[in-house]
């Protein structure tokens, strides 16, 4: 735990963009600041780590409470949303937030912070049990971590 002003932060280690990366939870307001680790609809790359590191990183963050303010480094949403959409087209959810996200964007404003709720319906790299991204990857019923692996490895080659 670390102190901030009368604020109390968990902080998490989260491998896989780098070895030693962590994030900070604060429980009392259930917010998130999570570094590299995690993106609107996206995630880090690998620097340090390896794809079984970052996907059970990620997995620590998707178990937080749904409500979480999910506070990234980058506002790479739109990117990632297009992505997302590459991989999970017919996702309602992912089409709606980013409708949205367009047009917060083209007024200049920011799309942070989202919530764990929001990652756990849009964010493919939360998604990887989903059978539309294991199909589109031809990895149907594949472990999650080499789900994961393939996902990030597409998302490096967008």
């Amino acid at each position: 735990m670390i102190s901030l002003g009368e604020h109390q932060a968990q902080v998490l280690e989260t491998p896989g963009h780098t070895s030693g990366h962590v994030v900070y939870y604060f429980a009392g307001d259930p917010a998130l600041f999570c570094g590299d680790t995690l993106f609107v609809m996206g995630c880090g790359r690998l620097f340090e780590g390896t794809p079984e590191q970052m996907y059970a990183s990620l997995q620590t963050l998707k178990a937080l409470p749904p409500l979480t303010r999910v506070y990234c480094t980058h506002e790479y949403t739109l990117a990632n949303a297009s992505f997302a959409l590459s991989v999970e087209p017919d996702n309602v959810f992912l089409q709606r937030k980013l409708l949205a996200v367009t047009q917060l964007r083209a007024a200049n404003i920011t799309t942070v912070p989202s919530t764990i709720a929001e990652e756990i319906a849009t964010n493919p790299f939360f998604r990887v049990d989903s059978m539309s991204i294991q199909k589109e990857l031809g990895l149907v019923g594949a472990a999650p971590n080499v789900v994961f692996a393939a996902l990030r490895q597409r998302k490096d080659d967008y």
